[in-house]
């Protein structure tokens, strides 16, 4: 299962590049293709991951990744993909975890990712934008949330039980 979470968090990554790279990720020109695609691939793999250690050092370490290479800044996703976590693992403490209740997860995660995102940045004045960019921040990352959710989410079944797979130790 190991080898299955680094793959799918690196075609994550790699999706990640390409949809900022080739898609509108200013402010004036969003994507209705933008999301946080790593955060949403470890969400989905949280659940297989019996040893929290382990699933810890690949969120740092792709959080890590995040930061160096696409926001240019140093722990803030790190920070940001553990807040999330703790909040999904809260949200799916009360909700059973299949593929409506991830997807509603996956999205309030994405949202509070986004939101607390730009209340740090405008509390530092590091990246400033109004309220209103973040409204179509959010408003424009809910298709594609939704969307690679259930994909990555189907995948990640669909090889857990081809291969029977067990959860990491």
């Amino acid at each position: 299962m190991i080898a299955l979470s680094i793959i799918v968090l690196l075609i994550s990554l790699l999706i990640q590049g390409i949809m900022s790279n080739y898609l509108g990720y200013t402010y004036l020109d969003l994507s209705i293709f933008s999301t946080i695609y790593v955060l949403i691939a470890l969400l989905i793999l949280n659940p297989y991951f019996e040893n929290k250690k382990k699933y810890f050092l690949i969120l740092i370490i792709f959080g890590l990744i995040m930061d160096i290479v696409y926001t240019n800044t140093f722990i803030l996703n790190v920070c940001l993909f553990i807040i999330v976590y703790y909040f999904s693992k809260s949200f799916h403490f009360f909700f059973p975890y299949n593929w409506i209740t991830i997807s509603v997860s996956n999205l309030l995660s994405i949202f509070l990712y986004h939101i607390i995102s730009f209340l740090f940045l405008n509390i530092l004045k590091y990246d400033v934008y109004t309220f209103s960019n973040l409204l179509k921040i959010l408003s424009h990352s809910i298709l594609m949330t939704i969307i690679y959710t259930n994909i990555i989410y189907t995948i990640v079944v669909f090889v857990k039980q081809k291969f029977q797979l067990k959860e990491v130790k």
